[in-house]
């Protein structure tokens, strides 16, 4: 890298304020996934009943603060990404054996999931279904996930255009691509060709100007309060509107959750403000350190195409059925608990016992794939 890469910190070490707000950010996510349950119609499952539409104008406080916590998963996977961007930016190299271990975790855990659920359900699945597990990756079961592992392989290279970028220059490329890609779009979805990998890049670019040139800004606690702040009315600020104005006007009646998206920059304010905060307050728990290294197994676990599928719902119809709607929001926080716990008790299962055989297995396979990879570029170099 160029000497610019200098004026970083160094090769960042993992501070548990970060690694707490990544806690934070996965227990966002499986509210949101809760919620979503909660407010989509399953086709593979023959009972809608319990299933409430959480897109429309309503004076129910319950359902408008339900609608909001459906917008937790674009928040959670922001601290993740915004996060991970971070160290990334100090990296020039890229861990194959990293990406082989992500691989062989989601396959082995989708397919042992898969051979239970098959079990119990004695072979009632729909067969798409069988096929997500299967390929988990690649169908993008986990989006996040496959979205990552697509993103990981390219950012030594654009490591390699940011640092090499005069600041006049990352400052316009940023910029643009910002106003492009999380502004126009968050006014209007799916402009201008975008998609969540496109998203990642313009939030790194803009990762990396704030750690190359606003330093002052990003040590600042209280700049960062006020752009935490800024970011929070304006995001839950606008669905209050939506709501009011969807009392009134009925173009806007079923639009509360029109602003649910990825590259919304109220939310990327906010994960910023609070991601310097948390990257100010320097703590040590070895505690938190490895909670949030769980972080990778409770998204795929609780987020598996299987248990949202074919179980997340059932609890809701049960709770529809038995105790019905009247305290919705405790419920709805009594299955978070309940889905973060188990993923997390299964997370814990799986690091302990059949992570440390999927290891030795990629162990054994990871030489043997890079020499066969090895050969074919030998063979790609050796054409004119």
């Amino acid at each position: 890298m160029s000497g610019k890469a200098q004026t970083l910190e160094g090769r960042s070490t993992r501070n548990s304020s970060i690694e707490f707000l990544k806690i934070i950010g996965i227990v966002l996510i499986v509210i949101s996934h809760v919620v979503q349950t909660l407010c989509e119609e399953n086709t593979y499952i023959p009972y809608q009943d319990y299933v409430v539409d959480l897109g429309l104008a309503t004076t129910n406080i319950q359902y408008l603060i339900l609608s909001m916590l459906r917008y937790s998963g674009a928040f959670g996977n922001t601290i993740f990404f915004v996060c991970t961007a971070w160290y990334l930016l100090d990296s020039d190299r890229i861990s194959k054996r990293k990406i082989l271990q992500m691989l062989m975790d989601i396959w082995v855990i989708s397919v042992m999931i898969l051979l239970v659920v098959y079990g119990l359900r004695g072979g009632d699945i729909e067969g798409m279904v069988i096929l997500r597990q299967l390929l988990p990756t690649t169908a993008a079961n986990n989006w996040y996930m496959t979205c990552y592992l697509l993103f990981y392989p390219i950012h030594p290279f654009l490591n390699m255009v940011i640092y090499k970028a005069e600041k006049s220059t990352l400052l316009k490329m940023t910029l643009v691509m910002l106003f492009l890609y999380c502004g126009m779009n968050y006014l209007k979805g799916e402009l201008f060709f975008t998609s969540k990998l496109i998203v990642w890049i313009v939030i790194y670019f803009a990762v990396a100007y704030m750690k190359l040139y606003l330093v002052e800004l990003s040590n600042n606690f209280k700049a960062n309060i006020c752009i935490f702040m800024i970011g929070f009315i304006g995001n839950y600020g606008i669905i209050a509107l939506t709501n009011i104005l969807g009392l009134r006007l009925s173009i806007l009646s079923d639009k509360l959750l029109h602003w649910n998206v990825n590259y919304s920059p109220f939310i990327l304010l906010m994960v910023i403000g609070l991601f310097n905060i948390a990257r100010n307050i320097h703590r040590e728990s070895s505690t938190v350190n490895y909670l949030s290294g769980l972080s990778l197994l409770i998204y795929i676990i609780h987020e598996n195409a299987l248990l949202r599928t074919y179980y997340r719902p059932v609890m809701w119809q049960y709770v529809y059925e038995k105790i019905g709607y009247d305290y919705i929001l405790v419920w709805t926080f009594a299955l978070v608990l309940i889905v973060f716990l188990f993923a997390l008790v299964s997370s814990l299962v799986y690091k302990c016992t059949i992570q440390k055989l999927v290891t030795r297995a990629g162990d054994v396979l990871f030489p043997k794939l890079c020499s066969g990879y090895g050969r074919i570029e030998k063979i790609l170099f050796k054409l004119h």
